[in-house]
């Protein structure tokens, strides 16, 4: 209760700030870049606020529990994207510019500028929408869980408790075997039980085989076919392929290693469990082990709802020139807890020796010592060319370059930014691989910084830990809902709807569209809720809009024969590839082909289509401007 006491102070605070500034806020500049008045100082701390976000915070830190010290490679994506940045910076600022669609629209006219509007809305719709759940993840495993309840056959179920995982199986010791779980489901309707129990099985596997085990699942999961779990599943008595092939889901079993603790949560896929209105029972529990219900205090739903309410509201206040003062404390936060958590996380570990003899013991995580060989060149590429990219022609980092008072303020912000963020992204994955060597169960590794503040640093700095990750999440979110309704405003709103629009109404109608852009990004975060990591959703979203908007935003601020066919066919190419990549094009490419993430072949394609069809039109653009 201590650490939300401590995050709700936090917010009342930024809301305090968030009032005071919204009385400053006269004009449309006032909004969107703050006036133009920020010092580099100030830049550094907004700039690195927004970038430090849900995909470092948890996304990365997931990452590296999963994989280890290799993780600390996941930030030179970001390193050399600054890098170039810094180079970028003073033409950019001296353009006078509010959003990086107008940069694109002054230079290739206003299709090129619509395109880029909906790219960016695209991208940034889903980057809201995960920081939205993520904020929702962290309130509710802040909010800590109730009482544990011991489960019987028989016990009544809701059909939630049964899917989202409040169901818990802890095998005793050091047994190893098959434990089965059973469900039943009753129609509403009728009151009836059904006869078709569903089953799901957990595979409690010494640590030296567990490796070897879930990989065979997730190939077997990959090919929607049983076999590759054949050959594995043949050295555990009590279990045949047949059994397995009976599941409704190979997501209805979890392979676990002994001592450790898994959900229990029905995929759902299964007649009885397609209709809401049915209520669930226990079937069957297993002769070894315990089953018990673990339900938070505060759903993730309830917890999303919160976090959304409170950076829609908070950006609606005063839009840029709230959001910047805000992150001079956040970023200071930042910085300050990371730099004193380092120490104290590592002497926990017991020091580098401590680590790798922890990871040893472990059993499954034999290359979480390894630095060099891990990834291959196709993993650097999907991991760190999205990140790249969109540091690269991040409207949020623009808009901040923007909102400097000159220039040569921008490009020192930029340049002290290049290791300021590297050393924060690398602090937070040396910190998570620090906290993994004490976290054996991968149940409390999902957050493994949440994790790590509550249990291995002290209570002052648990609590200083839990404010900066929450700070993170809204810096980064209401930055990032910010920008696609100043975007909306200038290059929609005012150029095609109402261009006499007085400085009163574009504030409000600045306002609205932050509230209607923050129900949207709501509505995609109740679609990610149920799929993919953090980090998945993060280098999708990136992939988006660094493909479609990154070519075209360098050529128009450095490469003269670039044309208007040119910047719409890249942006449409870069788009239309990331968008289609995952569901259509890997079907019908070769196999190596398909092991790319969209971001490769997007961007090839997107700067392609710049290239060759500016050359092949740059004497049709020329005689028409001549004309």
């Amino acid at each position: 209760m201590i650490y939300l006491f401590a995050i709700f102070i936090y917010l009342f605070v930024l809301a305090g700030i968030g009032i005071y500034k919204s009385r400053q806020v006269k004009t449309q500049e006032d909004f969107t870049v703050a006036g133009r008045t920020l010092s580099p100082w100030i830049m550094v701390c907004t700039m690195l606020a927004v970038w430090i976000g849900t995909g470092s915070i948890v996304g990365n830190a997931g990452k590296t529990y999963r994989i280890g010290a290799s993780a600390l490679w996941l930030p030179c994506g970001t390193f050399v994207g600054m890098i170039l940045l810094s180079f970028i910076a003073t033409r950019a600022r001296n353009i006078e510019a509010l959003t990086v669609p107008e940069i694109i629209g002054r230079r290739f006219g206003g299709a090129a500028r619509v395109l880029a509007v909906i790219a960016l809305i695209l991208a940034y719709m889903v980057i809201v929408g995960y920081q939205f759940n993520a904020g929702g993840m962290v309130l509710e495993v802040i909010a800590g869980t109730k009482d544990k309840v011991t489960l019987t056959a028989g016990s009544p179920l809701t059909k939630r408790q049964a899917r989202k995982g409040y169901i818990r199986y802890e095998p005793p010791g050091n047994w190893t075997g098959v434990a089965r779980i059973g469900f039943d489901t009753r129609d509403a309707s009728t009151g009836q039980w059904s006869d078709d129990t569903k089953q799901f099985i957990i595979l409690v596997v010494p640590s030296t085989e567990i490796i070897e085990l879930n990989d065979a699942l997730q190939e077997a999961r990959d090919a929607n076919s049983v076999s590759p779990l054949a050959k594995a599943v043949a050295s555990i008595d009590s279990i045949a392929a047949s059994e397995i092939e009976a599941l409704d889901s190979l997501d209805d079993l979890v392979a676990i290693k002994a001592n450790t603790i898994t959900r229990v949560a029905i995929a759902g896929s299964g007649e009885g469990f397609a209709n809401d209105e049915q209520t669930v029972r226990l079937a069957g529990l297993p002769e070894v082990g315990t089953a018990y219900l673990h339900e938070p205090k505060l759903t993730s739903e309830r917890a999303t709802i919160i976090a959304a309410a409170f950076i829609v509201a908070y950006t609606m206040l005063a839009g840029l020139m709230s959001l910047a003062f805000a992150d001079i404390v956040t970023g200071t936060v930042i910085m300050g807890t990371l730099l004193i958590a380092f120490p104290i996380v590592l002497i926990k570990a017991g020091g580098l020796a401590g680590m790798a003899a922890a990871f040893a013991e472990m059993g499954d995580r034999p290359d979480h010592m390894k630095f060099w060989g891990m990834f291959r060149p196709v993993d650097y590429i999907n991991f760190c060319l999205p990140v790249f990219l969109l540091v690269l022609g991040d409207a949020n980092q623009y808009q901040r370059i923007f909102a400097s008072r000159n220039a040569k303020g921008a490009r020192t912000a930029v340049i002290v930014m290049i290791f300021v963020a590297l050393v924060i992204e690398e602090l937070i994955i040396a910190e998570a691989w620090f906290a993994s060597s004490l976290i054996p169960d991968p149940e409390n590794g999902r957050y493994v910084l949440i994790y790590a503040a509550r249990h291995f640093m002290p209570l002052a700095l648990g609590l200083l830990f839990m404010i900066t990750v929450v700070g993170i999440i809204i810096s980064t979110a209401d930055s990032f809902l910010l920008v696609p309704a100043t975007t909306f405003i200038k290059d929609i709103y005012q150029a095609h709807i109402n261009p006499k629009a007085s400085e009163k109404k574009i504030i409000f109608m600045s306002r609205f569209m932050v509230l209607t852009f923050g129900v949207i990004a709501w509505l995609i975060s109740l679609a990610f809720a149920e799929s993919t990591t953090v980090f998945e959703k993060a280098l999708y979203a990136f992939t988006v809009y660094g493909s479609a908007i990154t070519p075209c935003l360098v050529a128009a601020l450095f490469w003269k024969g670039a044309t208007r066919a040119g910047a719409v066919s890249s942006i449409l190419a870069g788009t239309v590839t990331t968008l289609l990549w995952g569901e259509v094009i890997v079907e019908l490419v070769p196999a190596q082909l398909a092991e790319l993430d969209a971001v490769l072949p997007a961007i090839t394609l997107s700067v392609i289509c710049l290239i060759v069809v500016s050359l092949l039109t740059q004497n049709q653009q020329q005689s028409g401007e001549n004309s």
